[in-house]
């Protein structure tokens, strides 16, 4: 239950979809400072005596957005969210090296699950008494209830969250409303939620959202040191009705919330007492370099490993020089290399002596990815079109070397799901073909000029690209975030052509030009390619399309695809192409919510698109739960991304029922094209054989399998 999973941080990054969570293809400016320290010299004759320390890093550069990366977003950038996996613990569930949740035997003293007569489920949890935080602080039950509770409040909505992490359990709507003292809506207490005593507390899941196919996962909570979500001189209380948040929690300023500052600034407080493996001693925002050291006061993971590597400092790579910083000692770890030239280079370097590789088939696919809610791109044959313009199988080669394949929607290769499905399903594989593109673009509707009159191609100025004359409904339409008249008012980025597409209004009608504004990331093997291959091509714009690149680092895409001022977006949706990469970091496939209509969970909409379907045919929890084909007939053949995504974990409760349901959800996806997928391919991790015991794998990245690992004479 992704939203469910959405109360933890750890759920979060641990479940759902991590799309453009930094892949090697995706690159930065601005090389982090050399502040990394040499191996020591030793006599002549001896050993060479190491310092216990690694040096670890990613092509996406550091934000300092390490205590809560993406802020409620299904996004997060890769380096941010690897310093978070360092300096984040304790929670009662953890994903193992094969991508399976666990309990935590270092956390979870007992455990109970409970089917109550009224068809909810309340998961009842005993941690041991001994967690403490980095500081010495301990570790209660209230520190997991911290995060459910505050982010479950009108407060956490005036933090540009949703707060409604808290939505599948019991009493959560009453909980919501509630507004403080004298509140007219609502009950101040959770009733879903239980502190039973200082070390055991319960969840209680509503029927409406139990059972549901990863109804394990429900129990995966980890904690947090009460101030960092709830303000200072919070406390979370319980009279047997529930807990409840203290009055001051809801104290106003005019309309704001007081604590909701409190928390939005401490999504960046370094100074917090960490639960994980490490904490954050340095971080050189100029830089863009974090010096990590151990969290003497952590228990262990999951089965109770503890690191040994004393630092661990997390800096910024740079694509075209990694193989220099590697040999040259700048990084110790590689990881995660993709390309075939880069793949070639890292590999050119391995001697078994100073340095060793292991690898492995990525979870993930490198992909082009569109905003769905305005602009030509949220046009399906526009998406289509452009599938058609690149030819993948050619790309896939050039980038990955022969180190890869090409897949047609959101799955790997190796996932248990598609080998039971790959003999039956059906999917268009978008092979590439110019004429196609422009018969899905004409059957689009994408027939005319900039006057209103049929589309010739061969023109010129305004007019060398397709229009399309928009409905009332399309050209009134706001975009996911509320901005009206986006496309009446859709202009194509600047360019050196002094060629501006816009669009244009005839006798009251709006005609929208095929304009595509693309951002790509600087220092980008895929955007070098995909200029050259894509943008640039003849077949673009012999097919009466243009695609303006703008170029940038990865924090400002991030800032553009989720619209968040603090990455640096200027709020209004500009560019409806972005070019970076999605994986899976655990074998848990939940999209839940991720397409959901509502404009309450647009900040989770991987992709933002509307589906026709889903308002034809809408998914609702509290209805009768149909079996795939039921819902097949019900619907017309006609089931959206939303009821699919919804179904697959809420209707289906065999193995066979779930992948009949991810079978039609990757073919209506397949058909939508909300991201045109670039290549699935093998993993490199090449590192300075000083590390020993070092095992990744494709759920279990450098960020975790560090804390097994250990530097030579250590």
């Amino acid at each position: 239950m992704k939203k469910f999973l959405a109360l933890l941080l750890a759920a979060v990054m641990c479940l759902g979809l991590l799309a453009g969570c930094g892949p090697k293809e995706t690159g930065e400016s601005n090389p982090p400072a050399d502040n990394s320290t040499a191996p020591s010299e030793a006599p002549s004759g001896s050993q060479e005596v190491f310092e216990n320390k690694v040096i670890l890093g990613d092509v996406t550069e550091l934000s300092g957005d390490f205590r809560y990366p993406g802020w409620g977003s299904s996004s997060v950038g890769a380096s941010d969210q690897g310093v978070w996996f360092l300096t984040s613990g304790l929670s009662t569930m953890e994903s193992d090296q094969g991508g399976a949740y666990q309990w935590s035997q270092t956390v979870v003293k007992s455990h109970e699950e409970t089917e109550n007569d009224d068809s909810t489920c309340t998961y009842t949890i005993e941690i041991y008494d001994d967690l403490k935080f980095s500081d010495g602080s301990p570790v209660t039950a209230k520190n997991y209830l911290a995060y459910v509770l505050s982010f479950s409040t009108p407060v956490a909505q005036g933090t540009n969250h949703s707060g409604m992490n808290g939505q599948a359990l019991v009493g959560f709507e009453d909980f919501n409303a509630y507004t403080g003292p004298g509140s007219e809506t609502g009950t101040k207490e959770f009733s879903g939620v239980r502190l039973l005593d200082d070390y055991t507390f319960s969840l209680t899941v509503s029927s409406e959202y139990y059972p549901s196919y990863f109804a394990y996962t429900n129990a995966a909570v980890q904690p947090y040191v009460m101030e960092q979500w709830l303000g200072k001189d919070v406390d979370i209380m319980d009279d047997g009705n529930g807990c409840y948040l203290t009055d001051n929690y809801y104290e106003k300023n005019g309309d704001d919330y007081v604590k909701a500052a409190e928390i939005l600034g401490n999504r960046y407080n370094l100074d917090i007492p960490y639960s994980g493996a490490y904490v954050v001693s340095e971080w050189d925002e100029g830089t863009s370099q974090a010096v990590l050291t151990i969290n003497p006061e952590f228990k262990g993971n999951f089965e109770g490993q503890k690191p040994s590597i004393e630092t661990v400092v997390y800096g910024r790579i740079i694509s075209e020089t990694q193989i220099a910083q590697l040999t040259g000692g700048e990084m110790d770890v590689l990881s995660s290399i993709t390309g075939g030239d880069d793949t070639k280079a890292a590999l050119a370097v391995v001697d078994g002596e100073k340095f060793v590789e292991t690898h492995y088939q990525r979870a993930g696919y490198g992909k082009i990815q569109f905003d769905c809610d305005f602009g030509p791109t949220m046009f399906k044959e526009v998406r289509q079109a452009v599938a058609y313009l690149l030819n993948r199988n050619e790309f896939c080669q050039t980038f990955t070397g022969g180190y890869g394949v090409v897949v047609d929607g959101p799955y790997s290769p190796d996932f248990s799901m598609w080998q039971g499905v790959q003999d039956e399903i059906e999917l268009t594989d978008y092979s590439y073909s110019p004429d196609t593109a422009v018969k899905v673009l004409e059957e689009g509707g994408w027939i005319y000029n900039s006057k209103g009159e049929p589309y010739e191609p061969g023109q010129t100025g305004v007019d060398a690209v397709r229009y399309k004359k928009l409905t009332a409904e399309e050209a009134n339409a706001a975009s996911g975030d509320g901005t009206a008249d986006i496309n009446k008012n859709y202009a194509s980025v600047a360019n050196t052509d002094g060629v501006t597409y816009k669009t244009v209004e005839i006798n009251g009608e709006y005609y929208m030009p095929l304009a595509i504004n693309w951002f790509g990331t600087d220092e980008n093997t895929v955007t070098d390619m995909l200029t050259t291959s894509l943008a640039n091509g003849s077949q673009v714009t012999e097919a009466g399309m243009v695609i303006r690149s703008t170029r940038g680092d990865f924090t400002l895409l991030q800032g553009n695809i989720y619209r968040e001022a603090s990455y640096g977006y200027e709020g209004t949706p500009t560019y409806g192409m972005y070019n970076l990469a999605t994986g899976w970091p655990s074998a848990v496939y939940d999209y839940s919510y991720n397409w959901s209509l509502d404009p309450m969970y647009f900040p989770y909409s991987a992709n933002k698109v509307f589906d026709e379907y889903d308002k034809a045919f809408p998914y609702d929890l509290k209805a009768e739960k149909l079996t795939y084909e039921e819902a097949v007939e019900a619907s017309g053949d006609k089931l959206g991304m939303d009821y699919l995504s919804m179904a697959m974990i809420f209707n289906a409760t065999t193995e066979d029922e779930y992948n009949h349901w991810w079978m039609g959800y990757i073919e209506r996806w397949n058909e939508l094209m909300p991201d045109i997928p670039l290549y699935s391919n093998y993993y490199y991790d090449v590192y300075n054989a000083k590390i020993e015991n070092f095992h990744t794998s494709p759920f279990f990245g450098q960020h975790r399998a560090i804390l097994y690992a250990n530097v030579k004479g250590f």
